[in-house]
């Protein structure tokens, strides 16, 4: 197991364990936009959009 930040990261994460992390990033991702839209008056659709443009280009090597 690795630690980074206080946070102990598994060598091999479980199903699960991989699950709660996804589920988790996407809450902080909501959360973010949500504040972005807030912010800046721009729709959260319209940022969702952008973001998942961008997450197009950018494919974690973890994930292939």
């Amino acid at each position: 197991m690795t630690t980074t930040g206080g946070i102990a990261i598994p060598e091999r994460p479980s199903a699960a364990e991989l699950a709660a992390v996804r589920a988790h990033d996407a809450a902080d991702t909501e959360a973010c936009i949500a504040w972005y839209a807030a912010a800046t008056g721009v729709s959260e659709d319209e940022i969702r959009e952008a973001y998942q443009r961008l997450s197009e280009w950018h494919v974690p090597a973890a994930e292939g």
